[in-house]
């Protein structure tokens, strides 16, 4: 299941306002997790591909300064108008297709806050960086993104699983993994006999097999069915 664009982790979550410091500390712990699960997670990832050719400061004062410089685009600190922080970190190889995206620190209702850890397309993943593909990285940054930020929902998906579901406006969307939180139902008794269950501190992790890349499509509809969605 082939796409020219690649898989993304994402968590997302409701209004939560945070000071730019407390922002920066859980960045610089999160990029640190990401060091520990892949070295190609650990690189000097860039502000933007201008710097690309710079050192990014990414101590916890660096990061402060990343995000108090986000700016919308009239020029105003989106901070201003409690839209928090935007900021995208990226491979210094641009050719690696590796982006991180924090939308944090925002307090508006149905504008959630969100991490978006995007990896490379599969015909790009060479070498050591198709090892960013495999179930064991996956679920670790799944994990990451869960222990950092405790979100509403997460899952680790591709273009090609978003289209075949039809997800609607505020409904989780289903991947290979799909992290919901407690208190949010599931029909057990719905469940794919792929799917496998993990209980994490705050929810339930959804696991559809042991190929992230190769999720039947039946299995994607039936964990949908299961949270009471259309099929």
């Amino acid at each position: 299941m082939n796409s020219d664009r690649g898989a993304t982790v994402i968590g997302y979550w409701g209004p939560r306002t945070q000071p730019v410091e407390g922002i920066a500390a859980e960045v610089f712990s999160f990029l640190h997790s990401l060091r520990n699960i892949d070295p190609a997670l650990g690189q000097a990832w860039v502000f933007s591909p201008e710097t690309a050719s710079e050192s990014t400061d990414l101590s916890v004062e660096g990061l402060a300064k990343i995000f108090r410089a986000a700016k919308d685009v009239e020029g105003q600190s989106v901070a201003a108008f409690d839209l928090g922080y935007i900021v995208s970190l990226l491979h210094p190889d641009r050719y690696q297709f590796l982006r991180i995206q924090f939308s944090l620190g925002r307090n508006v209702p149905r504008v959630p806050n969100l991490v978006n850890v995007t990896l490379p397309p599969e015909k790009q993943a060479n070498g050591e960086a198709s090892r960013l593909l495999t179930a064991g990285v996956g679920d670790a940054i799944m994990k990451a993104i869960i222990e950092q930020w405790s979100p509403d929902k997460a899952r680790w998906g591709t273009p090609v699983y978003q289209k075949a579901q039809g997800k609607k406006a505020g409904e989780v969307e289903v991947g290979w993994e799909t992290y919901i939180r407690s208190g949010i139902d599931l029909d057990h008794s719905k469940l794919p006999v792929v799917a496998v269950l993990e209980e994490l501190p705050n929810g339930t992790l959804i696991r559809l097999g042991e190929k992230p890349l190769d999720v039947n499509f039946d299995d994607i509809l039936a964990v949908r069915e299961a949270l009471g969605y259309p099929v």
